[in-house]
């Protein structure tokens, strides 16, 4: 229950509201509960300030102050808090539908299972923050920097990444079908388990990167770095890998069959038990590679001299054309 008192004052305007927290700073405004829809608060003054369940929906939030502050299971669908201050708060269960969160600063925040649903996050700064169980689909995250954030279990489908920097990030048990992460900083993102099918990694930095079991069925990583990465398990059906950079990346036991590998670098994978049935490996290079146990006897445009290095056992399918 809001404190009438704290209520009335935010009602007289944000410039006596800001002047009085000057006045008394040891003041902590609860206004938990008040129904705010669509007040006009921009740059207000609401550090610590406890505002759990209050409605806010289509407020006007722009460069508000909001470091520390208590906004569990508060309504901001439609909200616009472009430029804001969150670091350090709890939004844990919050309502953020279609807000507009653009540049926003949520570094270290608890947004764990709030509904994000198609909200505006890019330039955000989510470095570290809580986003466990989130509803993300149809987010845009163009170019936000959620750096060592936890997205285990979120919802990212359909979101927009490209850009953004996801470095060290956990992403495991979340879902990110059709997502696009074009050009994206995946580099030791933990992904495990994640499932990416039909979305769109072109040119992404994913070297040391975690994609065991993953589900990239018809993903597109074209140019993408992929140096070291560990894909054990995972499955890659009609993938687009060309001009990817596979360089000492764990594939064993891969499904990539149908996939297109024209032009990847192979060398020193680990392709062991793969299965590459019908897949395209033009020009590919396999030089040190392990096909221990792997199928290709029906890949396409594959010539000779690509094996004459690789590291292959009786277990090894290859096209009957270089079997004599």
């Amino acid at each position: 229950m809001a404190n009438a008192a704290h209520l009335n004052m935010l009602k007289s305007g944000v410039q006596k509201w800001n002047f009085t927290r000057t006045q008394k700073p040891g003041t902590l405004p609860d206004l938990s509960g008040a129904d705010l829809a669509k007040a006009a608060l921009d740059q207000a003054n609401l550090t610590k300030t406890n505002l759990e369940g209050a409605n806010l929906a289509g407020a006007s939030l722009g460069k508000v102050q909001l470091e520390g502050s208590n906004l569990a299971k508060v309504n901001l669908d439609g909200a616009n808090l472009r430029g804001a201050d969150l670091r350090n708060c709890s939004l844990a269960g919050a309502r953020l539908q279609n807000a507009v969160l653009e540049q926003a600063i949520l570094s270290k925040t608890d947004l764990s299972n709030t509904n994000l649903y198609a909200a505006n996050l890019s330039k955000a700064d989510l470095r570290g923050a809580n986003l466990k169980g989130a509803l993300l689909e149809n987010a845009n995250m163009s170019g936000s920097d959620p750096r060592g954030a936890d997205l285990n279990g979120a919802n990212l489908n359909s979101v927009n990444l490209t850009g953004a920097n996801l470095q060290k990030a956990d992403l495991r048990g979340g879902s990110l079908t059709g997502a696009n992460i074009e050009a994206t900083n995946l580099r030791g993102a933990d992904l495990s388990g994640v499932d990416l099918s039909g979305a769109n990694l072109s040119k992404a930095t994913a070297d040391t990167t975690n994609f065991a079991q993953v589900n990239l069925a018809g993903a597109n990583l074209s140019g993408a770095d992929l140096r070291q990465a560990n894909l054990s398990g995972a499955n890659l059906a009609g993938a687009d890998l060309s001009g990817a950079n596979l360089d000492s990346a764990n594939l064993s036991g891969v499904n990539l069959s149908g996939a297109d590998l024209s032009k990847a670098d192979l060398r020193s994978a680990n392709l062991s038990q793969a299965d590459l049935t019908d897949a395209n490996v033009e020009k590919v290079n396999f030089s040190g590679t392990d096909i221990s146990g792997a199928k290709l006897s029906t890949v396409k445009n594959l010539v000779g001299e690509q094996i004459n290095r690789v590291k292959k056992d009786e277990a090894t399918e290859l096209p009957i054309e270089f079997l004599f």
